[in-house]
């Protein structure tokens, strides 16, 4: 990957940037692959940069992931700490590669793996069983080399996903992407469960900072779910970026809409209280939360964005 022995990763819309991202359909190209395809779980947002006499557009995953493009520069430097030189100067280095997929050039990607020289575009690469590695070197991989680790094909046969509780791949599938499925943390006490890859690629743009398993909210997941493709945003939660998300963490009352303990809310049974497991706010008697295990309550927003079904 980059030549830097690490990143200095945040979101791209992060308003810091001064980044404009493309939200609308439009055949516009990506300067690094020159591919026009659009979209945002899978390849990272269509960003645009505007210099004075330049403007830089492409997949955020493309400029994250180019072997050659360097990020040399601080973390507001050129856009998100690539200096528009070394992005304009890593053109003619490969665009005459074609990729191994399409067959089409300028594939900025070279597979990691010693000894092998095929080249690909990351959106080629997501669609054909290949790996990135969000951490380190941000290393990625042709479908021929990801580490065996990361290539276990998981039984998907009568199984939804633990997010949108969608029915999975199957094996069988003629166009089945082996990394497009990925396992829970499967830690003790983590139920056992598989996920889209798009699903937890949204789970993790929402969850930010606090991205943890969907199932046991371990946060030592991050680390399992990076290495295996999964782009988690050094930023805020986005429940903690909405106006107001904090305005009731200090206030020692039941926000239930019905009370158990209306009557006799006071001090004493203040201590009863507990905050959302994930925000810390929605603050509720334990009886009102109405859950076997007052532990894990979710407040609303959370159990939304969590995508966690607590029934």
């Amino acid at each position: 990957m980059n030549t830097q022995s690490g990143y200095n990763v945040s979101f791209c819309t992060d308003p810091k940037f001064k980044l404009q991202v493309i939200k609308r359909d439009t055949e516009e190209k990506c300067d690094i692959c020159l591919l026009s395809l659009k979209n945002p779980v899978q390849y990272g947002e269509f960003i645009v940069r505007e210099f004075s006499s330049l403007k830089i557009k492409c997949h955020y995953f493309c400029l994250l992931t180019g072997t050659l493009i360097p990020q040399r520069g601080v973390i507001k430097s050129g856009i998100t700490g690539f200096l528009i030189r070394d992005i304009v100067a890593s053109f003619r280095e490969y665009r005459y590669r074609n990729c191994v997929y399409c067959q089409c050039p300028s594939a900025p990607i070279r597979c990691a793996k010693d000894g092998c020289d095929r080249w690909f575009h990351y959106p080629c690469g997501y669609d054909n069983s290949c790996l990135t590695q969000f951490c380190d070197q941000f290393n990625s991989f042709c479908h021929l080399h990801v580490p065996e680790e990361y290539y276990q094909p998981q039984n998907t046969k009568d199984k939804d996903c633990e997010i949108c509780f969608e029915e999975l791949p199957q094996l069988t599938d003629a166009n089945f992407n082996i990394l497009s499925v990925i396992q829970s943390c499967n830690k003790p006490k983590c139920p056992p469960g598989l996920m889209h890859r798009t699903c937890l690629q949204r789970f993790a743009y929402t969850s930010g900072y606090n991205f943890k398993c969907p199932l046991c909210f371990r946060k030592d997941f991050k680390i399992q779910a990076i290495k295996r493709g999964i782009f988690v945003p050094s930023r805020e939660s986005a429940w903690e970026r909405e106006v107001g998300a904090y305005k009731d963490i200090h206030k020692r009352k039941c926000t239930a809409a019905h009370c158990i303990l209306a009557k006799t809310c006071n001090e004493k049974n203040a201590s009863t209280l507990v905050g959302c497991k994930i925000c810390g706010g929605q603050l509720m008697h334990r009886v009102c939360t109405q859950l076997a295990d007052s532990d894990v309550y979710l407040c609303a927003n959370c159990m939304q964005d969590s995508f966690v079904n607590l029934v």
